[in-house]
């Protein structure tokens, strides 16, 4: 096995290369081009975009290149691994309250869609709620809520610019679409569009100042494409309808269920998907120790 580590950005090197550091692997950086939108004037001048005969693919992020990696994975049928930032513990790129550096890796998807029921997610939750039990932020992150019967609206969370393009749609037609649907079958809850951004300006740097957690406030249900504001409001207890890309997937009705909007999904599987999702973000140190694929292909370490 050789790892094809794919370099997209400074502040993810240090994960992706600490990843493949205990493998055998090689590593290619992209350049500027010049050419192109923002962010997607990306080339690999060292590939030749072949992941070879035992090679797998490693990379972070949607945008700089890396869906070119992923289409040769898919075409070639090759493994690849996907790092982002992670469902919980948030820190953005940098150390957290606790002294841990996250990342989610998650194989052959960008989200991880599925609940891996084999316990082995549940031994490893534990291990870091006691880990994390004298910090209570970071505690309440994974500590779920009781379900909220009586929400008073719903939330529409719209893709992003750049999950839009990713995933080929459009994302103002999304939304527009979303809420006909809506007030096709529930004129009772108002409804709440949350941009990402200020002014819904692609690529702004002023995001969205208010917190989520105040639109989650006796909120009804969330409607979302990809984003992890769903796994936020699931673990809230606001139940979920989101696309089959979403994390929030195995708990939640999907896009086309937006009928039953006035009785929305109350999963009794948080608890398994909770532990799931904590089984698919690693630490620094736990990428550079190996153990990280080792858990992500099946193994308890």
């Amino acid at each position: 096995m050789t790892l094809y580590v794919f370099d997209a950005k400074l502040s993810s090197s240090a994960f992706v290369k600490g990843f493949a550091s205990k493998f055998p692997h090689k590593h290619f950086k992209n350049i500027e081009s010049n050419t192109g939108d923002k962010f997607y004037n990306y080339t690999w001048p060292s590939w030749d975009g072949q992941i070879g005969p035992d090679g797998e693919a490693v990379f972070q992020g949607i945008l700089r290149g890396t869906k070119e990696v992923e289409q040769a994975c898919i075409e070639q049928e090759k493994d690849y691994y996907y790092f982002d930032q992670p469902y919980f513990f948030y820190s953005d790129y940098k150390q957290n309250s606790a002294g841990d550096k996250w990342y989610r890796i998650i194989k052959n998807n960008t989200q991880k869609t599925y609940i891996d029921k084999t316990g082995r997610c549940k031994t490893r939750f534990e291990r870091i709620r006691e880990r994390v039990k004298d910090n209570p932020d970071l505690l309440d992150q994974i500590t779920l809520k009781k379900w909220n019967y009586e929400g008073d609206h719903i939330l529409i969370i719209p893709p992003s610019y750049h999950t839009a393009r990713w995933y080929g749609i459009d994302r103002h037609e999304w939304t527009g679409n979303i809420i006909k649907q809506i007030k096709k079958y529930d004129r009772t809850h108002p409804i709440v569009v949350r941009e990402k951004y200020k002014g819904n300006v692609d690529w702004s740097p002023d995001r969205t100042e208010k917190p989520l957690h105040e639109d989650l406030k006796n909120c009804h249900a969330m409607i979302s494409f990809h984003s992890m504001c769903a796994v936020h409001a699931v673990v809230a207890g606001i139940p979920s309808f989101c696309s089959e890309h979403s994390p929030a997937w195995p708990v939640s009705l999907g896009l086309k269920d937006l009928s039953s909007i006035k009785d929305p999904l109350y999963s009794g599987e948080r608890e398994q998907w909770l532990h799931s999702l904590i089984g698919s973000q690693f630490t620094e140190a736990e990428m550079l120790a190996g153990n990280a694929y080792h858990f992500v292909n099946g193994k308890s370490v």
